[in-house]
C-alpha cells in the first residue's frame, strides 16, 4: 500500500469511526441529502431488478441500504474497515441478503470482465491522483458489461459555495488530505478517453450538498427551505454550473 493510500486509509477509517459513534448521517439535513441523491441517482441510472450493481467507495452504506431492494445483486467496496462494518451490521439489522461488503483499494479488487450493469461512485473520484482515477476508469469500463452505464458524483472546482468556504473544507476533520474538488470537464475528458460513450454531465445541489456537513440543524423548515433553493437555483441555466457537486453519466 502507497503512503498516500495508507495516509487515506487511517483518515477514513478514524473520521468514520467518529461518525458513527455520533451518528453523524442520521442528522436531519444528510437524511434529506441522501433523498435528494437518490431521486436523482434513479433518474438518470437505469437500474432494474435484474441489475447487477457495483458501489466504489461505499462508506458506511446509506446509498446501499435504500437501492439493495431494488436490484438483483449488489456489490459494495470502501477502503474503511470501520465503514464497512457498520455498513454490515446495517445490512443484517434490515435482513438484506443481496450485498456482498469488501474491504481494500478499489484498484486492487479484482472483478470478472463484464460482470455488473452499473457501477456508481459518490463522491470518490476527488479523493483520487489524477493517474489512479484514470486506471479506475479504464477498470470501471472492463468490468461494465456491454451497454452498461457508470455514474459518479463529485464536488465541482467551479461551485461559488464551495470556493467560499473552500479553506473551511480543507482544514475540517472530515477533509482528507488527499482530495480535491473535480472539474466537470476534465472527467467528461478522462472518461471519454476511457472509452466510454454517451458522457452526460449535470449539476446536484448548491446548498443542500455542503451545508449538512457544516450545520447540524434538526430543523425541518431549515432543509426544505435549502433544498427549494437548489431546485430553483438548478433550473437557472446561467446559474446551473456553479453548483457545489456535479454528477457524469457514461455508457461502456
Amino acid at each position: 500500500m502507497s503512503e498516500a493510500l495508507d495516509q487515506e486509509r487511517e483518515h477514513q477509517d478514524a473520521w468514520y469511526a467518529r461518525a458513527v459513534e455520533s451518528k453523524f448521517f442520521e442528522r436531519e439535513g444528510f437524511r434529506r441529502l441522501i433523498a435528494w441523491n437518490l431521486v436523482r441517482l434513479r433518474a438518470v441510472v437505469p437500474l432494474t431488478p435484474a441489475s447487477r450493481v457495483l458501489s466504489l467507495g461505499c462508506g458506511t452504506g446509506e446509498y446501499e441500504l435504500a437501492l439493495a431492494p431494488a436490484v438483483a445483486q449488489l456489490t459494495a467496496i470502501d477502503l474503511s474497515a470501520t465503514a464497512i462494518a457498520e455498513a454490515e451490521r446495517r445490512a443484517h439489522a434490515r435482513g438484506l441478503t443481496n450485498v456482498t461488503w469488501q474491504v481494500g483499494p478499489l484498484l486492487d479488487v479484482p472483478r470478472p470482465p463484464a460482470s455488473f450493469d452499473v457501477i456508481y461512485a459518490l463522491g470518490v473520484l476527488h479523493h483520487l491522483a489524477p493517474a489512479e482515477r484514470r486506471a479506475l476508469l479504464g477498470r470501471v469500463r472492463e468490468w461494465l458489461a456491454p451497454g452498461g452505464c457508470f455514474y459518479a458524483r463529485d464536488p465541482n472546482a467551479s461551485g461559488l459555495l464551495r470556493r467560499a468556504t473552500g479553506w473551511w473544507f480543507r482544514h475540517s476533520s472530515f477533509h482528507s488530505p488527499n482530495e480535491a474538488a473535480l472539474v466537470p470537464a476534465a472527467i467528461e475528458h478522462e472518461l471519454r478517453s476511457a472509452g466510454f460513450t454517451d458522457v452526460v454531465t449535470g449539476y446536484t445541489d448548491v446548498l443542500g450538498g455542503p451545508l449538512p456537513w457544516l450545520v447540524g440543524s434538526p430543523s425541518r423548515v431549515l432543509w426544505s427551505t435549502v433544498f427549494a433553493v437548489d431546485r430553483a437555483w438548478l433550473a437557472t441555466p446561467g446559474l446551473r454550473r456553479l453548483a457545489s457537486q456535479f454528477d457524469v453519466r457514461a455508457r461502456r
